[in-house]
């Protein structure tokens, strides 16, 4: 599920960010962007996400702001620069020029002064751990709510789904009516040029009609949304068992649809389609 979460806790020697992002995703996918110091902590903090997120594609990023400059010292790799000033001067000497080696020059040499400590204070790693904290659980509160949203987006398609599929049913007596009708009058019409078999016009009529009956498919449609709103209430995670239900539900509107030979039906199961394919989109960000 989509969701976002920061916080940012200070003390008299450091300040601490953290931010996520997450992107609806089966599996939880976690790219993490920490400074160096923190990276053999990588997988705590992944374990920490895993305990409350559980799925989604997050993004995280952790900053470190050191306030008090004694926590940090530098540390000039003395040997470093002067090796960088032995062979500096060498090269002079070997082109013929006069060497213009300053100390500013060899301060910003590569390796000269690490850009990040080696070992980080445990006072700075417990502000990480609970700006970490509070972050994951501000996203789990935005994902509850827009959780709530989708519960209640969810539940009006499926109101929608069965006040459609209440119509088929009044509509579904009075289309195989007006089929029998139809075909009555068409082989009245016929009967006035040939010769018709009646007992076997009956039985093909029946075969007809039987193949072009709905009421199966209505009363598993109607189970169908019935399990669904089940699941939908209940506080199990149940996202996969919404997404198979889905696609049976889509099956028997389809077969409604194909059978149906009625404007008006073929209106109502366009509809249904409609919120149905709202409701499949919906149901991937379901645990």
């Amino acid at each position: 599920m989509t969701g976002y979460g920061a916080a940012t806790l200070s003390s008299p020697n450091y300040k601490v960010t953290v931010e996520l992002k997450s992107l609806n995703s089966k599996f939880l996918e976690a790219t993490l962007k920490l400074p160096r110091v923190y990276l053999k902590y990588e997988n705590r903090v992944r374990a920490a996400l895993n305990r409350k997120l559980e799925r989604g594609k997050v993004m995280m990023v952790m900053n470190v702001e050191v306030l008090n400059p004694d926590k940090r010292t530098l540390n000039v790799n003395r040997a470093l620069v002067k090796r960088y000033y032995k062979e500096l001067t060498e090269i002079a000497e070997f082109l013929g020029i006069p060497p213009k080696i300053d100390l500013a020059l060899l301060l910003e040499l590569p390796e000269v002064i690490p850009t990040e400590v080696e070992q980080e204070d445990p006072e700075e790693w417990q502000l990480v751990e609970q700006a970490l904290s509070q972050a994951i659980d501000q996203m789990v509160e935005s994902r509850k709510e827009e959780g709530a949203a989708l519960d209640r987006d969810l539940a009006r398609c499926v109101a929608a789904i069965s006040a459609a599929l209440e119509e088929v049913k009044v509509e579904a007596p009075r289309r195989l009516e007006d089929v029998r009708s139809r075909i009555d009058q068409a082989m009245v019409d016929l009967r006035r040029k040939v010769e018709i078999d009646r007992n076997r016009f009956e039985q093909e009529l029946i075969f007809y009609v039987e193949k072009l009956d709905i009421n199966e498919e209505i009363v598993r449609l109607s189970q169908h949304l019935t399990f669904f709103e089940e699941l939908r209430q209940s506080d199990e995670n149940n996202g996969k068992q919404l997404q198979f239900l889905s696609q049976e539900m889509g099956r028997e509107i389809n077969t409604i649809g194909s059978k149906a030979n009625d404007a008006h039906i073929q209106r109502l199961v366009v509809g249904m389609k409609d919120e149905l394919d709202k409701i499949k989109e919906q149901v991937l960000n379901i645990l």
